[in-house]
């Protein structure tokens, strides 16, 4: 980019070179200099002069004080011993004993106040606190306060410590002297500082003449410099209020994430249609508007008023909704048509169709869900202001959140009335099935009687029983499929089952299906194996479901076996087959109502697994399938055993399910 003329001008301020001149570049340098040093020359000796009267003021004077005090101090402590020696009056003892506390406050005091003025005074403490102790501690020792002595005795102890208390007495002296020595040292180097800052600041004066008359000189330059530093000022108020506004925005935008957050929860808390229309009015009022009216399309061109609020508590108690409008404006009918949000103007007939209040503008949003136009909500807004293309935004995004709310709590409820209608169906078939389905079974059984039936009459009688009695089955299975997915367990009559009998009766019911389809059929029963307590009908219906089950897609020459053996309070049973086995990937599946391995070939209406998982859960066993592709299938369950009680039959206390092998 090439630089402007202004722009070069300013860096020649800066610039030494051969096209430049000493005379710009020298005058801003002695101007800084000379300023300051002006500044900060007197600043440094007043700084100096000052910490100096502090250390007098706040520490050298208190320590000298404080060593006269102690000076003092020992002084009186002779007087109190020999004044207790002589009078035997133990209140100098006492009085010595204070001296002696005031004398140990007086060394805490020293200690922190010596460090901050030299080492001599330091030393100097420390020679007075070691002849103090030592004059003290001779004094403990000699029994002078504790006892009057005889005057002798008195006297040559008395003589024998004078040395020590002397010293201490020495030492408490040059410790005021030496701290005397210290205040006057400082005090003169105070006067020697003042009277160096006065020269310095006749020095200086000159040094601020002399600038100004280059700042004179220098006055062109400085305005371009002004010039600069308020260009790049409005430049960083710029910055700075594009920052605002870009916060302002991330705020406002967190604001409404939180927003339509906390609206997708509510409309999510329930599957109520109703329900989820009233919320949605709700979020909006008092939130985004003052007013809304949400309008559902009954088809045929109709709206039903789903629902309406107001922010004024006494006016929305005078709303109705439930309403039906079977003529729709215009601007209505285009805004669901278009499927974008639309601003109304007063005049137009579509606000009158929401409401009969005063309004400048409505805002019209349409609630869409799959592709399908669901409804429309009009809105007003908050008394002295007007929508903005946030607030539409806003407005579009949470009738985006209300759609799919609506759509899915009307798609709960017409998959609840599709239940309804299925179980209701179920009933009723199965109740108007089994009359005409008796009346077969009981003519073919009347027929059969007949002596004069040929073999192919009685071949068809046979069909038709077994047909009438499949037909029985099957609905006595859809009965049970029902109850279980209504979430209630299967009736069972439990008694006391020997294991043998069961094995026995199932072979009976399956040895000439095996025959027929040339399958091995084996039961077998471990010899420890007990009784259970179970439903006998229910029990035979599981085995008849398993072993049907794995008969069918067993192949000839294959084998199907059942076995029996105990598992701590259940007993296992295992039914297994040599089949081509279950995917894995189907293996969760078998147990869900008409699901089927092989749909194409019909094999069954895919009841058998779910109603055994039923009946075997009722007893509170537990039933699973293991199986690998190729190498056959085995399915499990287990029963509790049953226990003898004085004649009574029970079963053991509840267990975990037995474990799976």
């Amino acid at each position: 980019m090439t630089p402007t003329p202004q722009r070069e001008e300013r860096r020649s301020i800066w610039r030494v070179g051969p096209d430049s001149s000493w005379t710009t570049v020298l005058p801003v340098a002695f101007i800084i200099v000379s300023l300051g040093s002006l500044v900060i020359l007197p600043l440094a000796v007043s700084n100096h002069t000052a910490k100096m009267r502090t250390e007098i003021t706040k520490v050298a004077e208190p320590a000298r004080v404080v060593a006269n005090d102690m000076q003092v101090n020992l002084s009186s402590e002779l007087d109190r011993i020999i004044s207790f020696q002589v009078t035997g009056q133990s209140h100098f003892a006492r009085e010595y004993d204070a001296l002696i506390a005031t004398q140990r406050n007086n060394r805490i005091k020293l200690a922190k106040l010596t460090p901050q003025l030299d080492r001599d005074t330091d030393q100097a403490l420390a020679a007075l606190m070691t002849a103090t102790e030592k004059w003290h501690n001779s004094v403990a020792s000699s029994e002078l306060l504790q006892r009057q002595l005889p005057s002798e005795v008195f006297h040559e102890r008395l003589f024998e410590h004078l040395t020590e208390y002397e010293n201490a007495l020495k030492a408490a002296s040059d410790l005021e002297i030496g701290i005397q020595g210290g205040i006057e040292n400082r005090l003169q180097r105070i006067r020697d500082a003042e009277q160096l800052n006065i020269y310095l600041t006749i020095f200086l004066t000159l040094l601020a003449l002399t600038s100004a008359m280059l700042v004179a000189g220098l006055g062109r330059q400085m305005r371009l410099l002004a010039r600069e530093a308020m260009r790049r000022r409005l430049e960083a108020e710029r910055e700075a209020a594009d920052a605002k506004i870009a916060r302002a925005a991330a705020e406002r935008e967190e604001r409404r994430a939180a927003f339509l957050a906390s609206a997708g929860q509510e409309l999510a808390a329930t599957f109520d249609y109703q329900q989820s229309i009233v919320t949605l009015a709700r979020l909006i009022v008092p939130n985004l508007a003052d007013f809304c009216a949400i309008d559902m399309y009954e088809g045929d061109g109709k709206l039903r008023r789903g629902a309406i609020a107001h922010r004024d508590a006494e006016v929305q108690p005078h709303l109705e909704s439930g309403l039906t409008f079977e003529e729709v404006p215009e601007a209505i009918v285009r805004v669901m048509h278009d499927r974008e949000p639309r601003l109304i103007g007063a005049a137009s007939p579509a606000v009158k169709h929401f409401t009969t209040q005063a309004t400048d503008t409505m805002l019209v949003v349409p609630l869409i869900s799959r592709g399908e136009t669901l409804g429309v909500i009009g809105a007003t807004p908050a008394a002295g202001r007007a929508f903005t293309n946030d607030d539409i935004m806003l407005f579009a995004d949470l009738a985006r959140h209300g759609s799919l709310a609506i759509d899915n709590a009307r798609l709960y409820f017409e998959s609840q009335q599709a239940v309804h209608a299925r179980e209701e169906v179920l009933a009723i078939v199965s109740h108007d099935l089994r009359n005409p389905l008796n009346a077969v079974t009981l003519g073919a059984s009347l027929l059969k009687m007949s002596e004069a039936l040929s073999a192919d009459d009685r071949e068809q009688l046979d069909i038709i029983d077994i047909s009438a009695k499949r037909m029985s089955r099957l609905i006595a299975d859809l009965l049970d499929v029902t109850r279980l997915e209504g979430g209630k367990q299967l009736p069972i009559e439990p008694e006391r089952i020997e294991i043998d009998a069961l094995f026995q009766e199932t072979h009976e019911l399956f040895k000439a299906q095996a025959s027929a389809s040339e399958i091995t059929l084996q039961l077998h029963a471990d010899e420890r194996v007990p009784a259970v307590y179970a439903d006998r009908h229910r029990v035979l219906q599981v085995l008849s479901n398993l072993i049907g089950n794995s008969m069918k897609f067993t192949p000839s020459g294959g084998m199907v076996t059942v076995r029996a053996e105990p598992r701590k309070a259940h007993v296992l049973f295992t039914v297994a087959d040599t089949g081509p086995g279950i995917p894995k990937e189907h293996q969760q599946e078998i147990f869900n109502p008409y699901w089927q391995a092989k749909r194409a070939e019909r094999l069954g209406a895919g009841l058998g697994l779910p109603i055994a998982k039923g009946i075997v859960e009722a007893h509170g066993g537990s039933i699973w399938v293991d199986s690998e592709p190729g190498n056959g299938t085995r399915f499990h369950f287990t029963l509790k055993i049953a226990v003898d009680d004085g004649g009574a039959k029970s079963t053991m206390p509840s267990e975990e399910s037995a474990a799976r092998r």
